[in-house]
């Protein structure tokens, strides 16, 4: 880790924050206008939906390519590469009339995207100490919900002024200019190295060939993180899932303007980032272990998700007051399980492709939940689906309790002190 001054820390958050803005602005912008999309081409959802399953799925195979080479190369290389693909498959998409088109075009853009969250995950690790690196996680978190929130914003404007097309087009006018300011003033980061002691019991780094650096990326898979694995997909699901579809929900059920319906989606982040704040707070405060705190978490979210299968269907505000709840617990258990675990694996220089890892099995459950909620949404009532993410919920909040003793090993085969009673893992 660099040491580094308050206001160097500072301007490192804010510029990572923009940058995840970015990054939403450029992956959302579909998502955002989508009911106007079925309105205005005549498409059904389920047709227009394979886009966003596309971009998902690519995003995610993307995180493991991302997580691989963060470790390797330079992070800031790593985004501005992500940042400039995306904003040209955004750029293109208004001008492409081939429904196929737009579908590689989407792919394209989700593995594009994927070139952010672990280069941002590793140069937190690298720059901020322990606590500026839990603030930092939290900020660029809501660089993400800001960039949703002005999404949701605009999108009715923009339609009626001039169509779904113009959202497009600012999405990646705005992250071009970011990407610009990132480029010019934002520092280089630091390799990462592994450490071993010499024989006058000072630390050196040791360079690890690399078939061997690739054995010691694949070793951190381990039975238990697979069943955090497991319960990351489930919270993908649900969030990416419950945020795509949530204006067409409101629209259906209520018989809303697509334009107002979309406009509701604009509480889901606002929510979110209320969410994430006593998240953070929950955390440092009280559930000091990460996995405890998402257990709590998908247990209130189960709660939220029972209470629109009963009465969801009968009062607009109150569908869009525990969808709010339901996303907002979902996105605190993605800070505890997509940002807190990979510092875990500090020791054995692997933050980057847990983050990538942890972050591809997100997108398992975000592409799933974009195609299937589409075609359930067709074959049985929102209310009825509402049911099944509740049990879903209860089930990945269970799991994450009986895990929280979860400790990864070191390279050197004993267990991680990272995250031990009394201190995080950061």
């Amino acid at each position: 880790m660099v040491k580094s001054d308050k206001k160097t820390n500072l301007f490192i958050m804010l510029m990572l924050t923009a940058v995840y803005t970015a990054s939403y602005l450029c992956r959302y912008s579909y998502a955002a206008v989508l009911p106007a999309m079925v309105e205005s081409t005549g498409r059904t959802k389920t047709e227009l939906s394979v886009a966003v399953t596309g971009l998902f799925v690519c995003y995610g195979i993307g995180q493991l390519v991302s997580g691989f080479l963060v470790d390797r190369l330079p992070p800031k290389t790593l985004i501005l590469a992500g940042m400039l693909a995306s904003c040209a498959f955004n750029l293109a998409v208004p001008f492409t009339d081939s429904l196929w088109a737009v579908r590689i075009l989407w792919c394209l853009n989700g593995f594009a995207q994927a070139f952010f969250w672990p280069p941002i995950v590793a140069v937190m690790s690298r720059l901020l100490s322990g606590p500026e690196y839990t603030r930092g996680s939290v900020w660029v978190s809501n660089g993400g919900y800001i960039g949703t929130i002005s999404l949701y914003l605009l999108a009715p404007v923009m339609i009626r002024i001039w169509s779904w097309k113009a959202l497009f087009i600012f999405s990646a006018s705005a992250a071009l200019l970011i990407a610009a300011v990132f480029a010019l003033k934002f520092p280089g980061t630091p390799k990462p190295q592994r450490a071993s002691a010499d024989t006058a019991g000072t630390v050196q780094p040791e360079p690890a060939p690399q078939k061997k650096r690739r054995l010691a990326s694949l070793s951190i898979i381990t039975p238990t993180l697979l069943l955090i694995m497991f319960c990351i997909m489930i919270q993908g699901f649900i969030k990416d899932g419950t945020t795509t579809w949530m204006p067409t929900y409101i629209s259906e059920m209520f018989k809303l303007d697509s334009g107002i319906s979309i406009l509701t989606g604009v509480l889901l982040p606002v929510f979110a980032i209320i969410c994430l704040k006593l998240t953070s707070l929950l955390y440092s405060k009280k559930l000091t272990n990460p996995l405890v705190c998402a257990a709590a978490l998908f247990g209130i979210g189960a709660v939220a998700a029972l209470i629109l299968f009963l009465v969801g269907g009968k009062v607009a505000a109150l569908a869009v007051l525990f969808s709010a709840v339901l996303v907002g617990t979902v996105h605190g258990v993605n800070l505890m399980l997509i940002c807190m675990i990979p510092p875990y694996f500090k020791e054995s220089s692997n933050v980057g492709f847990a983050a990538g890892l942890l972050n591809f099995t997100t997108y398992v459950g975000s592409s799933a939940s974009a195609y299937v909620l589409a075609a359930m949404s067709e074959k049985m009532s929102w209310t009825a689906i509402f049911a099944i993410l509740a049990g879903a919920a209860a089930i990945a909040g269970t799991v994450c309790f009986l895990l929280r003793g979860f400790r990864p090993k070191t390279s050197s085969g004993g267990a991680s002190t990272a995250g031990s009673e009394g201190e995080t893992a950061h």
